[in-house]
């Protein structure tokens, strides 16, 4: 699987006749003609873009660089050693022929060699090839797919057992009643604004067609056979019944006899299918049973002995899953209590997706974070023995918390670093669009409370010293002696506090794997350290209040000391 693939899933719903509406799906995304080459998962063929039709329920689209259509003329160009060249089938159907045609323009190499290339004028990032397949596959019966690239869909579908990142599972008694509960919340999510209405599509349970063969039981009897006999008859013709097994070396191999395929794949041939009787006379099929097609049920889920049902959706872009899912259950509660919305007996609904390892995790991080603070907070004590000194310096992480959250909301803005240097727009080089809370955000925050001491421990340690060399013992003494060590102290600081920064802007200025994680990661400990730059004054500040105090307590101006290790 390529790293640019398409993973496109859509859900087909069945025609009058029972067969699905492919051929105009794979018209429409035949014009998406800048691809590499479509995979049919299905029936496993890999068919090379040349005007054939590609047919198959889940596909995965590869891109090719270099490659351009001409609407006007219905020409597909590749490039070929810096030069157009155009792509003509061959009149047997087969692999694709080039003619040469000598085209006026060439690409432009970057720093890498790679070329610069463009889709189409308006194709300028990943999300619109995805808005461009969703454009043209817009049909009536078939549902839009979510946005996921083929990894992801494997682990969403083992986690949760849906084809996309939210959804909602409909439990009742019966497929029938599932699937009319499902149809009501279909239409009832797509009522919600933080929900894209194209992405709702309740996963229709029932549609398949079957063949039902009803007996009859007074023809049978009349022939003195028993309904065994039919259904024996019926599975060796249809099913295969096992006559003996092949040895070949060391491997074994069942034998089944059944009818050819021709002979069993119409229901006037199933008729025709012969049950000996007592007698020793053949009865057409067609005398003892009845045949036609039902609609049945795609697929039967179950889960915890419940029959099952999807309901499946997309959140709009910048918004939590956790507020959507919140918001979408308030809404069908509303639907429900002013009785626009009523469940049958026995059926009963549940939210299910990515949001839910987002609750489990905050709950654990409801737990992890106090514990950091509280073991920062005992390094500190284990380092100045009181509690007051304690908390002057760990003063400095909530200056850096709140700094991180102004550096999250800062990001959410579209006018913060809204400016271009050399021709690079800083939003872009920076990656900035709205962060959501989420669990590599806390460990951001985790690892801003470690570091977010460290300019106040520096400044207070020897704050510290410089008393106990000085020993003020009056309010101005005191005063002068915070103003010394603080002078000596700005540079240190100030060090500390700009190599985390540095060291952080490759991080938040990469692409590469990984960067969805590691960006939303290093925002918060990037904000915070830049506020916490302020620590250089609130800890001096502090510690001149707290020494003041000591000396006004005290009778004959003798200061009170802390001692250290």
């Amino acid at each position: 699987m390529f790293e640019n693939t398409i993973n496109y899933k859509p859900e087909y719903v069945l025609d009058e006749n029972g067969h699905r509406r492919r051929f105009k799906t794979d018209k429409a995304g035949y014009f998406l003609i800048d691809l590499k080459k479509v995979r049919n998962e299905v029936s496993g063929n890999k068919i090379e873009i040349n005007g054939k039709k590609v047919e198959g329920d889940k596909i995965d689209i590869n891109r090719i660089r270099g490659i351009k259509y001409d609407r006007e003329n219905g020409k597909l160009y590749v490039l070929i050693d810096k030069q157009w060249e155009q792509i003509q089938s061959s009149p047997s159907g087969g692999l694709s022929q080039l003619i040469m045609k000598n085209v006026s323009f060439f690409l432009i190499p970057d720093n890498n060699g790679e070329y610069f290339r463009q889709w189409r004028p308006q194709i300028k990032k990943p999300d619109d090839i995805w808005n461009e397949i969703v454009k043209v596959t817009n049909l009536p019966g078939l549902t839009s797919a979510p946005k996921l690239q083929p990894i992801q869909t494997r682990l969403i579908m083992l986690s949760t057992g849906m084809r996309a990142p939210l959804g909602l599972k409909v439990y009742g008694p019966d497929l029938e009643t599932i699937e009319k509960s499902g149809l009501e919340f279909e239409k009832i999510l797509k009522e919600v604004p933080s929900i894209i209405p194209s992405s709702v599509f309740y996963d229709r349970a029932v549609g398949a067609p079957y063949i039902e063969i009803k007996l009859k039981r007074e023809a049978i009897a009349r022939y003195g056979m028993t309904i065994s006999d039919v259904q024996e008859a019926l599975q060796s013709a249809v099913g295969g019944m096992g006559l003996t097994t092949t040895v070949e070396g060391r491997e074994r191999f069942p034998v089944r006899v059944r009818y050819a395929r021709e002979l069993r794949n119409t229901p006037e041939e199933l008729e025709k299918i012969l049950v000996p009787s007592m007698t020793g006379v053949q009865v057409p099929l067609g005398e003892l049973a009845e045949m036609h097609y039902t609609r049945g049920p795609q697929m039967i889920r179950s889960e915890n002995t419940f029959l099952t049902g999807y309901v499946i959706f997309d959140k709009q872009p910048g918004v939590a899953e956790v507020d959507v899912v919140e918001k979408a259950d308030a809404h069908i509660k509303a639907k429900i209590e002013s009785g626009e919305l009523k469940l049958p007996t026995g059926v009963s609904y549940k939210f299910a997706g990515n949001y839910e390892q987002q609750i489990r995790a905050t709950k654990r991080l409801a737990l992890v974070i106090p514990v950091s603070l509280i073991l920062v907070f005992l390094l500190l004590f284990f380092q100045f023995k009181t509690i007051t000194a304690s908390s002057i310096h760990f003063s400095g992480v909530f200056v850096a918390f709140a700094g991180g959250f102004l550096m999250l909301w800062l990001y959410g803005q579209p006018w913060f670093m809204n400016f271009s240097i050399a021709g690079m727009n800083m939003r872009d080089l920076f990656q900035m669009h709205t962060i959501n809370l989420s669990v590599a955000v806390w460990v951001g925050f985790i690892a801003l409370f470690g570091i977010a001491t460290d300019d106040g421990v520096i400044m207070g340690t020897y704050i510290h010293q410089v008393f106990e060399e000085m020993k003020p013992a009056t309010v101005h003494d005191v005063r002068e002696a915070v103003v010394i060590a603080g002078k000596k102290r700005v540079r240190p600081a100030m060090m500390t506090a700009a190599v985390a920064i540095i060291a952080l802007l490759p991080v938040l200025t990469s692409t590469g794997k990984g960067a969805d994680i590691m960006v939303p990661m290093a925002i918060p400990t990037f904000g915070g350290m830049i506020i916490q730059m302020m620590t250089m004054f609130v800890v001096p500040v502090l510690q001149a209040i707290w020494r003041e105090s000591g000396i006004k307590k005290t009778n004959g101006g003798k200061l009170k000391h802390i001692e250290t290790s």
